[in-house]
This record gives structure tokens, C-alpha cells and sequence, in this order.
């Protein structure tokens, strides 16, 4: 026994880095002056104009592609369960009345109900503790792999898997090994080449130091430029609050972040996949600057990935019983339920009986949920009167920034809702150690240089 737990946490601390990427502890390779009219102009509560560029963290990065690979061994394992026990089950078919029907049995769905999912939401529990995995940033992509190997078993067992995943199990492995999603055709995982890894490589490079940039400008403002109007809990939820001008403008700011943060993921991935051979699907279609709608948002632009199996995990079994509102509604919750459930993963203390060894961070669950249910009730509204001529004019007359702009702000009076979480905590800062930041120099005694 003690030989399994020093195991974990030597890999924890020597192949994941819990202990150097726990805290930002980074010091300036440069130090410049900004002129102090510029500094005056962000109205920044602070004096001077001496400021540092953090080099971004290697650790950072070694520590999210090993555990990249722990969740493609996971998930790699599961995948023969899953293919044995619900994919062939499925595929074996029998004559009856002159029509080929599936006859698959109760099996798929005592696999993937009974076993499959249900290891998928719990073990990170337990390996985030094994492996002593502190960054919370780190603890949310690590939980990612098992989440959509949770949907992905959905989708196998309801029969939805995307088209040529399950003519062999070698394409199974492939598209649940890592959490994005692989390219197909008749042939297999579709193929890369150099011009693609130029392109992901290139792109990743460049949103590293936008995330960078824009991440360290934030940063002074802990996130939110305007003064908090609301507490952290359900309870503490007043609608007003998100139509004022403050909350707005903050909600606009780190909805924008989040969009370059999953950016600049997508092409990390996008880079090593291509690298490896195969293409993806695109994380991010630019959703804040380019939806026509509140579907267009959400169905074809926002997280591609997790549209994907929730597509494919949820609405479509639903939807082949029930109307499309039914089905959809029934999405946007589960949506915000497995949010829930990555926050009490990213959130939970690192030590024994509730112990933390940093600063604690205590979700106010239920928002998430409640922000997705908003967000059906706005497609809701889309499919009732979408086709009103007024709105056919705006987008027939409008630029597209203006409508995506519109687009947008029906879902950021709540916007806080789902993001007050990761802005209160010290999520960000986890994050910005894997990349260049720019901060303020202080002096020995404490003070702004």
C-alpha cells in the first residue's frame, strides 16, 4: 500500500508537477517601462510604470500532455469494453420480415449504464488525490478526457456514433483515446500533412501570446474591471444585476477570454494531432464575433467538441422519442449538470478529509445548471419566432460583428452565472503559468517600482 501511494505521488511531483505549477512563483527574463500616460489611461489602482514578462511555464505544458496521455490509456482500455460489449452487440443484425433490424439486448446498456459511465464520473475523484494534481487548470482538462468518454458511451450504446467509428475497433480507439474529435471516412482517420501541422503550430503559437496578453491585462483587474454586485451562491442570484452596465461589460470580457482559452487549446491539440498523423474537428468557429444566432452559437461555432457528443450523446436519443424544443432543453441541462460536476472535480480539495494545500475554493453550484437552462429557453424562443421578418431584416442589413454582437448579449445578462466561479477562484492564474504574462515589478519592501 505504501508503495502504490509513494508511486503517485512520484509521478505527481516529477511527472505532472504539482508542486512547481501550484502557484505562479515566476520571475521577469525582461523588465521594461511602459509610459505612464498609457499605464494612467487603464486606471489601474496601482503607481509606476516598471513591468516584467513571465516567460510561460514548460512544466505547464509536460504536465497537460502526460496527462493527455494517462486519460488516452484510460480511455483506450474502456474503448475494448465499450466495443466488445456495445458496438458489436449493436452491429449484429438478424432477418425479420424482410427488414435488418438491430438486435443488441439489454448488455450495451448494463455496460455502458452499469459500468462504463459510471467509472467515468467517479474516478477522477480518486486520481486527482492519487496523483496529487493541485492546478485546477489542469484538474479540469484531466476531467475532460473521462467526460466525453462518459457521452461518447452514450452514443455507442443509442447508436449515434459518428459515421465509420465503429467499423473496427482500431477507429473506436482513435476517436475516444483523447477529448476532441477525430476526422473520418471510409478509410479511417483522415489524414494530416505538414501544411496542416504548419497551420495548427502557427495558430497555437499565436494565441499563446493573445491569451498571454489579453490574460495579463485582466489580471490587474482580478478579472472583473467592475466592482462584483452579486455573492457566489444560487441564492445569492438577483436578475437585475446582469443588465447593468458593469456586469455586462465584465461578462462580455471573460466570455471573450474564455474563447480565446479554448482557441488556443484546440490548436494545442490540433498541433499534437497532426503531428500524430490525423486531422480534428475545430474547437472554436470565432462564436462572440460571427453567430447569426443563438443556434448558431451553440450548435455550430462554440466548443465543437462538446456540441459534438452532447449532440450525439443526448439530443439525438432523445430526439428520435420527443419534439426538437424537448430535445434541445433536455441538452442544455445536461450540459449544465456535467459543468457542475467538472466544477466539484476542478474544485475539490488535494488532501485528506477536506485538507487544502492552497487556497480553498468552494463552488456555488447550481448557477452553471441555471445558465443552460436560460440558454434553452433562448432557443426555445429562436424556433417560435426566429423567422419573424424583423429578425430576417437585422440579419439580411446588419454586418455580422453587429449581429453576433446581438447574438451575444442575450446570453450575457446571465453570462456570471456560469463563469463567477473560475473569476472568483484562482483558475486563471493556474492557467496563465503556461503562458507569457506580463506583470508589474515591485521593489524589496513590497511596492510598485
Amino acid at each position: 500500500m505504501y508503495s502504490a501511494v509513494s508511486f503517485g505521488e512520484w509521478v505527481g511531483r516529477n511527472l505532472l508537477f504539482s508542486d512547481v505549477i501550484e502557484s505562479d512563483k515566476r520571475v521577469p527574463c525582461i523588465i521594461f517601462t511602459v509610459p505612464a500616460n498609457i499605464v494612467n489611461w487603464f486606471g489601474v489602482d496601482h503607481v509606476g510604470n516598471k513591468f516584467g514578462l513571465l516567460a510561460p511555464r514548460i512544466e505547464f505544458w509536460i504536465a497537460l500532455v502526460m496527462v493527455l496521455i494517462m486519460g488516452a490509456i484510460f480511455s483506450t482500455c474502456m474503448s475494448f469494453v465499450m466495443y466488445h460489449f456495445i458496438v458489436l452487440p449493436r452491429k449484429q443484425m438478424h432477418k425479420r420480415k424482410g427488414r435488418n433490424i438491430v438486435d443488441s439486448g439489454i448488455t450495451p446498456y448494463l455496460i455502458g449504464f452499469g459500468v462504463i459511465m459510471p467509472i467515468c464520473a467517479v474516478l477522477p475523484y480518486y486520481y486527482m488525490k492519487y496523483f496529487c494534481i493541485r492546478s485546477k487548470i489542469i484538474k479540469f482538462l484531466a476531467a475532460c478526457a473521462q467526460l466525453t468518454l462518459f457521452f461518447r458511451c452514450s452514443e455507442a450504446m443509442f447508436g449515434f456514433l459518428p459515421q465509420y467509428v465503429d467499423n473496427s475497433l482500431k477507429n473506436l480507439l482513435v476517436y475516444t483515446a483523447l477529448p476532441v474529435e477525430v476526422k473520418f471516412d471510409a478509410k479511417g482517420a483522415k489524414k494530416s500533412d505538414f501544411q496542416m501541422v504548419k497551420y495548427n503550430f502557427f495558430n497555437w503559437v499565436k494565441y499563446l501570446f493573445i491569451l498571454g496578453l489579453y490574460s495579463s491585462i485582466l489580471q490587474a483587474y482580478d478579472y472583473q474591471p467592475y466592482p462584483k454586485n452579486e455573492g457566489p451562491s444560487l441564492l445569492d442570484i438577483k436578475l437585475g444585476t446582469g443588465f447593468s452596465r458593469g456586469q455586462l461589460i465584465n461578462n462580455t470580457l471573460v466570455a471573450i477570454l474564455f474563447q480565446i482559452l479554448l482557441t488556443t487549446f484546440g490548436f494545442g491539440l490540433s498541433f499534437l494531432a497532426s503531428l500524430a498523423g490525423v486531422q480534428l474537428v475545430p474547437f472554436m468557429l470565432n462564436p462572440i464575433f460571427e453567430s447569426s444566432s443563438p443556434s448558431d452559437f451553440w450548435g455550430r461555432r462554440w466548443n465543437l467538441v462538446v456540441h459534438g457528443i452532447l449532440k450525439r450523446g443526448v439530443y439525438k436519443p432523445i430526439r428520435s422519442k420527443y419534439s426538437r424544443l424537448v430535445a434541445s432543453v433536455a441538452t442544455f441541462i445536461v450540459s449544465g449538470l456535467f459543468h457542475e460536476w467538472l466544477l466539484s472535480v476542478a474544485f475539490q480539495p488535494e488532501g485528506e478529509d477536506g485538507v487544502c494545500y492552497s487556497a480553498c475554493y468552494y463552488p456555488g453550484y447550481g448557477r452553471n445548471t441555471l445558465f443552460f437552462v436560460w440558454n434553452a429557453l433562448l432557443i426555445g424562443l429562436e424556433y417560435a419566432i426566429g423567422g419573424a421578418a424583423i429578425f430576417q431584416i437585422i440579419r439580411a442589413h446588419l454586418p455580422l460583428m453587429v449581429v453576433s454582437l446581438l447574438v451575444a448579449s442575450t446570453a450575457l445578462p446571465t453570462a456570471h452565472w456560469f463563469t463567477n466561479d473560475y473569476v472568483r477562484s484562482d483558475f486563471f492564474n493556474d492557467t496563465l503559468i503556461g503562458f507569457p504574462a506580463i506583470i508589474r515589478v515591485y521593489n524589496i519592501s513590497g511596492s510598485v517600482e
